[in-house]
């Protein structure tokens, strides 16, 4: 009996572009006999930072070990609150939670998913200590408008960044003029380590902060020696994370870095294609572009479905893709409906956010796509579309 092609090649949501030369480079540093935090971890560092403009960049195991770090620099009483949307991925809020805060949580601009600044504005108290807004799916949020609103008061923005390498709002690239902003090196991102994230920040005294909660709390000149002998010294500051970067992710990093303009737009171009073509079907729905002087990393593609018109909502638009071979994720659902959230904070009701909820759908987008895949997606959702006899 012979094995059957199958007729539908699986189109995954995401897959990490990694050249050859960054390859031979990583390979390079395995056999270079130093392959921990090094050399590599502070060329990606001042990489980063040339590449936002930004003064300082501490290189970390993730994203959520940035927000981790950044968030216990608040050093946060009981009672003290910090802003951020509910439509986001969920480290942000837990690390306010881990570190004794109290989540407050904003609505959104249902048109863009970034957090609606008229919302934060209600939601500012005395006990604010700091807005946490999210660049969702790379679109920038308003800082502009945001800033507007912490000027003079104290409330620090952190930017939760992790989808928004390479973005840029009103001509300054995402991290430049930040409290601090931290980036997301996922495989699924626009720049990868494997795992690996990066916080970027204004003050020397955040950099050293974050500097000392990766590594123990041990200062950088004391342990950059450490293992030398077992006589060497090392003084901690103050009790620490293990959360230093390896020489082996920032080499993969700095590649990364220098191919990510090239990523980006073409991540940029297959978006079009899509709003292109998917803007007429008609049970999609697409959400609101970039503002014109805003520069959108595309990290993810998201369309709203028009429940409405869907018999099986979601699930079985979500099946019916993977049945065609097409991957797709959720993007991301309301973290005040999820258990722990709801349970604490039973009263939060923020409509627009459990309404796009319910609704969002990401599909495949990364730089390694063809065009035939993005006529590929179309043409399924015009298929689905028919069989709801639309």
């Amino acid at each position: 009996m012979t094995a059957q092609t199958n007729p539908h090649p699986h189109l995954p949501f995401s897959r990490p572009s990694i050249s050859e030369e960054a390859i031979a480079d990583v390979v390079a540093v395995l056999r270079s006999g130093w392959i921990t935090s090094g050399p590599k971890v502070q060329q990606f560092e001042r990489d980063f930072a040339a590449a936002t403009g930004a003064a300082h960049a501490v290189a970390v195991t993730s994203g959520t070990a940035g927000l981790d770090l950044i968030v216990q620099s608040l050093r946060l009483q009981p009672g003290d609150e910090v802003i951020t949307p509910s439509i986001n991925w969920v480290s942000g809020p837990n690390m306010i939670e881990l570190h004794g805060g109290t989540t407050v949580f904003c609505e959104i601009d249902p048109t863009t998913l970034q957090a609606d600044p008229a919302s934060v504005r209600s939601l500012i108290t005395a006990r604010t200590r700091a807005l946490m807004p999210v660049h969702f799916a790379g679109m920038p949020c308003d800082l502009s408008a945001l800033r507007a609103l912490v000027a003079g008061t104290g409330i620090r923005l952190i930017e939760d960044a992790a989808h928004a390498a390479g973005a840029s709002h009103a001509g300054v690239p995402i991290g430049r003029d930040s409290d601090a902003a931290v980036f997301s090196f996922h495989p699924t991102k626009n720049l990868t380590t494997a795992e690996g994230g990066m916080v970027v920040c204004r003050e020397a005294a955040t950099a050293e902060a974050l500097r000392l909660g990766r590594f123990h709390g041990i200062r950088k000149d004391a342990w950059k020696h450490f293992g030398r002998s077992g006589r060497d010294q090392y003084a901690v500051i103050e009790p620490g994370r293990k959360y230093n970067l390896t020489d082996i992710q920032a080499q993969l990093g700095i590649h990364q870095l220098r191919e990510l303009p090239a990523a980006n737009a073409r991540r940029a171009a297959l978006a079009g294609l899509y709003q292109s073509r998917l803007k007429d079907i008609g049970i999609l729905e697409m959400l609101a572009p970039q503002a014109a002087d805003d520069v959108h990393a595309w990290h993810i593609f998201v369309v709203l479905l028009r429940l409405d018109r869907l018999r099986g909502g979601r699930d079985a638009v979500v099946a019916r893709l993977e049945a065609l071979g097409i991957g797709t994720a959720l993007h991301f659902p309301a973290v005040h409906s999820q258990a722990y959230y709801a349970q604490k904070y039973p009263t939060v009701r923020l409509p627009h956010s459990e309404a796009v909820s319910a609704r969002l759908l990401s599909i495949p987008l990364f730089p390694g796509m063809a065009e035939a895949d993005v006529e590929r997606v179309a043409q399924a959702f015009e298929l689905i579309e028919q069989e709801q006899g639309l």
